[in-house]
């Protein structure tokens, strides 16, 4: 098996500042050939490019244990509780979406990176052992990183399996280097909406990419500084989305 990180460059996986509105048609999976211009709706194929997802029932991810200088470690889970629960809750029919994402708290480590505990790439149960998702707050030296550009909020990367599409890690970076982020309603300067940034990333986090819906969807790729509530709230093409990918 090959292992292939999908970094949220360009239009990818990144959520950027709103420049302007498109409006389009429905929900998008991330595929395993990184194109954009694909817009995979269901488990088949488009030639080489193979849809993506987790194949177990249960994930978990690790947060940033100093997280920090504008949130706490308390707030930011807090906020991705509320993110991944979003998704979670989101009605299908008669349920609710089969996945569960598992908040396993903090973790020293701050690398965005594949790791495996015996230094392979294998699965188990649809996870790569010693594998830890990370949740990290870049503080400085966001340009420093490759594919980081000035206009993305946060940056999703995920590794998969290029020849089926099963998900095998992912890791969400927040850019606290350039913006202002606030962990709540009560910010007395204008600051970017934390909790809609990262329920934007849950999605990418879940295999979805930038939806070709219009911008009152979570999954649009711009965020709107201006009515940021939006992408806090599942839109109908959102919860298509999710609802197919996990029934």
């Amino acid at each position: 098996m090959s292992t292939m990180g999908a970094r949220c460059s360009g239009a990818a996986l990144a959520l950027a500042v709103l420049a302007s509105a498109q409006q389009a048609l429905a929900y998008c999976r991330s595929n395993t050939c990184k194109d954009t211009s694909l817009c995979l709706q269901d488990d088949q194929p488009v030639g080489l490019c193979k849809p993506l997802r987790w194949t177990g029932d249960c994930i978990g991810f690790a947060i940033q244990e100093d997280a920090s200088s504008q949130v706490s470690y308390q707030e930011m889970s807090d906020l991705l509780d509320a993110a991944f629960g979003a998704w979670q809750q989101a009605p299908c029919g008669a349920g609710t979406p089969g996945i569960r994402v598992q908040n396993l708290g903090p973790v020293s480590c701050g690398a965005v990176e594949l790791n495996a505990r015996d230094g392979k790439t294998r699965v188990v149960d649809g996870l790569v052992p010693g594998n830890a998702n990370v949740v990290v707050f870049r503080d400085m030296d966001w340009l420093a990183a490759g594919g980081h550009s000035s206009e993305m909020l946060a940056l999703t990367t995920v590794q998969f399996d290029k020849k089926t599409g099963d998900l095998w890690g992912a890791d969400m970076e927040i850019n606290t280097d350039l913006y202002d982020m606030s962990a709540g309603d009560d910010s007395a300067t204008p600051r970017e909406d934390l909790l809609a940034i990262v329920t934007h990333e849950a999605g990418h986090f879940l295999g979805l990419d930038h939806t070709m819906a219009g911008p009152e969807a979570t999954m649009h790729y711009r965020y709107d500084r201006l009515d940021p509530m939006n992408f806090r709230t599942l839109h109908e093409d959102d919860i298509m989305g999710i609802c197919q990918m996990y029934p």
